[in-house]
């Protein structure tokens, strides 16, 4: 009997190993089958990441080759605007068959004067010698860009019939004044637009790659709306770049900037690369302190390109919806083709700017006029040329009034 029970015994001790051996093996298989899982996610992860890598260097070479093709396609604008006149100065220097040498003569004096109009200080039958001023003077001919469609017979619209008037008479009161009042008004209106009390001056002396100032953090916030408003001069026969801000994922988020081998008269204003509109900053390449603002607002996608006060570019549907987002790298004086850096000198900024000043909101033209005859700057402004970083060569210099700035 006692055999009998060890015999049981052994087989239910032997059944246990057994089930715990199976046990044991599952467990096995499927701390194996973890491994290979982890394996397997980490393959994948390292794929992923360098697909991400691969795909934001084709995107950045993508960037890079549309602005290239931006360039080249400047440049070839440039140059048919410089072969356009060719043929048709050279025609003006023949007189047309059956004119006599002093009819022609005559007749080229007299579109000179009719393109010069009355200068400030002079009166208009001084102008051509030929003239007196008790004689009547000739009817003007039509001149111009719309010189053809009036010849045709075509009025002109009465609005611009009236502004044209307005013109003349304005150019007839100065024209008529003495000399040294025509010069003290234009000294005026000069001065008016160059306030005193403008605060600092960065100065950009070169176009050196090392030459740029960084604005604080960047933005803190996407932005809907802006305002940006600002003081400058350069000697430079094109702008360059005023302002780069570029983000991780695009070098383009929003550009203010011009450069030497393209259309030197153009900026081009860039939100959310590759949209952008083209402005004509031909009265800024002057050397002499002008205002600028640009206003832009994602609701309508309405934008407003001011100069001295004056309104010399708008156009709505541009972004329309669009955020710039925040979190980006935002600098003055060079183009970023990658997250701060990349510059290009060709793009970079040479000359002085004041009163820089950046807002969330699309200003009104009172206050642009406002900022423009140093009446104030307008409240809320998110960033300033107090927030800016000069690197390189950049140096703040502290300037009473603008025309006495070094």
């Amino acid at each position: 009997q006692f055999r009998r029970f060890r015999e049981v015994t052994l087989t239910q001790l032997q059944a246990i190993a057994g089930n715990y051996n199976i046990s044991y093996n599952i467990d096995a298989r499927f701390r194996a089958l973890a491994a290979q899982d982890e394996v397997t996610a980490a393959a994948l992860r390292d794929t992923q990441a360098t697909l991400r890598a691969e795909l934001a260097r084709a995107a950045a070479a993508a960037r890079r080759l549309r602005r290239r093709v931006r360039r080249l396609e400047g440049r070839v604008a440039a140059w048919g605007q410089r072969q356009e006149p060719q043929e048709p100065l050279a025609n003006r220097t023949r007189g047309p068959a059956g004119l006599g040498a002093g009819r022609w003569q005559r007749l080229r004096q007299e579109q000179q004067h009719l393109r010069e109009g009355a200068r400030p200080g002079v009166p208009a039958w001084e102008t051509q010698g030929q003239v007196s001023p008790r004689e009547p003077p000739e009817p003007l001919q039509p001149h111009g860009p719309h010189a053809e469609q009036r010849a045709a017979g075509s009025p002109p619209k009465p609005k611009k019939l009236q502004a044209w008037h307005r013109r003349r008479e304005r150019l007839r009161e100065e024209g008529e004044r003495p000399p040294n009042e025509a010069r003290s008004v234009a000294v005026l209106r000069e001065a008016a637009l160059q306030p005193c009390g403008a605060g600092s001056v960065l100065l950009f002396p070169n176009s050196s790659v090392e030459n740029v100032a960084v604005l604080g953090a960047g933005l803190r916030a996407g932005l809907r709306a802006l305002s940006l408003c600002a003081w400058l001069s350069t000697p430079a026969p094109y702008l360059g770049t005023l302002l780069s801000y570029a983000t991780e994922d695009n070098d383009n988020k929003l550009v203010l900037h011009g450069w030497d081998r393209g259309l030197r008269g153009s900026m081009h204003f860039v939100i959310g690369d590759p949209e952008f509109r083209e402005l004509p900053v031909t009265r800024l390449l002057d050397g002499k302190w002008h205002h600028l603002c640009l206003t832009w607002s994602s609701e309508q996608g309405k934008f407003r390109f001011y100069v001295d006060r004056r309104l010399l570019a708008a156009g709505s549907g541009f972004q329309q919806g669009y955020e710039i987002p925040a979190g980006g790298s935002l600098v003055l004086g060079q183009e970023q083709d990658e997250l701060g850096g990349g510059f290009d000198p060709s793009e970079a900024f040479v000359g002085r700017l004041a009163s820089l000043a950046l807002w969330s909101r699309a200003l009104t033209p009172g206050e642009v006029a406002s900022l423009a005859t140093g009446q104030g700057q307008p409240p809320g402004a998110l960033l300033t040329l107090a927030d800016a970083s000069p690197r390189g060569w950049v140096r703040r210099a502290e300037c009473a009034c603008l025309e006495r700035c070094p």
